[in-house]
């Protein structure tokens, strides 16, 4: 007797769209969603469509008139601007090459495991923890041309006393040596992303007569590229809108040396210029667009090496 044709084995179908909210249920989802949405639109959707709208005004707060693109062209224009960007060009330089690398680098030594490593992690963290405007009022003191730590020590080397923060030749650099070396974020993202490395490939490599350098070089921080690569991204969207530590050292001076995008757009709504203003928001937010696509693109974030 001839058995019956076996049936093919078919492979069932894997949904493709998102599972439907039951009907029951989608009040209650509507009504827990409605916070998130009323503070998404209160604190991000409104002030966007005010700075996108107002930035091509003249904008007075009581008067309001449409100027096109004569704002980005007076920025274009503007000596103090070009000077101002140059500084958060700076700025941005001086996170990224160094306090990133220096902050991976604090971080891979770390997470070794070496003599004090918590009670070090711990310390470093600290400044990451402090308010800017507190961490500034440290510096300043740190600064100060007469009582000020730093011509202390180099007082005995022979070296001249300067006023750092308000000499053009020195003022810019004072600013980012405030910064450069908070490295606890850093720290703990780099040591986060290596506990998370199989310890199989640290030890193929040592049979195979791999020296620590190279474990580092060759497996360490090719496995770090999406850690490096958040950090860098977080510390350039940070710092491309700095304000209150400069505000607080220097108000932008001397002579604009130290001041940013940030300060600028202050300065003119200071003067009722607030279409101006928000011109220079727009332009903040354009860059720190660009450096997210760009950052993601250069590190891949969020892709698995093959």
């Amino acid at each position: 007797m001839a058995r019956p044709a076996a049936r093919p084995n078919r492979a069932r179908a894997v949904p493709t769209t998102a599972p439907r909210i039951p009907r029951g249920m989608r009040g209650p989802v509507l009504i827990s969603l409605l916070p998130a949405a009323v503070l998404f639109s209160v604190f991000f959707a409104v002030p966007l469509v005010v700075l996108v709208g107002t930035a091509f005004t003249d904008w007075s707060g009581t008067q309001m008139a449409f100027v096109g693109v004569d704002n980005f062209a007076r920025l274009g224009a503007d000596p103090v601007f070009a000077k101002v960007a140059t500084n958060t060009v700076f700025y941005l330089a001086a996170s990224v090459l160094v306090q990133v690398p220096l902050g991976v680098a604090v971080g891979i030594v770390l997470a070794m495991k070496v003599p004090g490593w918590r009670a070090l992690r711990t310390v470093l963290f600290i400044p990451f923890v402090i308010s800017g405007a507190a961490y500034a009022l440290i510096f300043s003191m740190f600064y100060n041309p007469r009582f000020g730590l730093l011509n202390n020590l180099i007082a005995p080397l022979g070296l001249p006393q300067r006023d750092w923060l308000y000499e053009t030749g020195t003022a810019r650099w004072a600013i980012a040596g405030t910064f450069v070396f908070i490295l606890g974020f850093v720290i703990v993202v780099t040591m986060a992303e290596i506990t998370s490395i199989p310890a199989e490939l640290y030890e193929a490599a040592e049979v195979d007569g791999a020296t620590g350098w190279q474990q580092q070089t060759r497996i360490t921080l090719p496995l770090l590229r999406n850690a490096i690569g958040t950090c860098v991204l977080i510390r350039l969207l940070a710092d491309i809108g700095m304000f209150d530590l400069v505000f607080i050292l220097t108000a932008g001076g001397p002579d604009d040396a130290t001041a940013t995008l940030a300060l600028y757009a202050y300065r003119a709504y200071l003067h009722g210029e607030w279409g101006h203003a928000n011109a220079v928001g727009l332009v903040i937010l354009l860059l720190g667009g660009a450096l997210i696509v760009t950052v993601r693109r250069v590190f891949r974030i969020g892709e698995r090496d093959r």
